[in-house]
């Protein structure tokens, strides 16, 4: 049981430290939070925000993992610099860019994924009735 609670402690600081240190994370909770608040109020059904929910999930997800390679590659890059003369890994960087661009294509998912919740309440407000 000690093990458990060490590991849900690790767990907890590292979300902590990612909420504190990633500022793309914290305007996507952010965000993600207004856009709730915004589907509440104008009476989303409650399947469509549990799937927009899963989906900030799974963002959140890649963005953590995200990050972990990038910190990871930073350590690794700045050992390689100092033995090599200062020259970044080209490896390193390509390594990062694939993490980045998971997250990115994430955010799209997210992105459709509210466009397609919010589609029939734009077109409600804009066609004429």
């Amino acid at each position: 049981m000690k093990r458990t609670f060490q590991s849900l402690g690790h767990a907890l600081r590292g979300l902590s430290h990612a909420v504190k240190e990633e500022r793309n994370l914290r305007m996507f909770l952010l965000g993600h939070a207004a856009l709730l608040l915004l589907g509440i109020i104008v009476r989303v059904d409650l399947p469509s925000l549990l799937i927009a929910t899963f989906i900030a999930g799974l963002f959140v997800v890649t963005e953590l993992f995200n990050t972990a390679i990038e910190r990871l590659a930073d350590t690794i890059d700045d050992c390689e610099k100092k033995r090599n003369g200062g020259h970044y890994h080209l490896g390193i960087k390509q390594t990062k860019d694939v993490a980045s661009a998971a997250a990115l294509i994430m955010l799209l998912l997210y992105a459709g994924c509210i466009l397609l919740i919010a589609l029939p309440y734009i077109l409600y407000l804009l066609l004429p009735r």
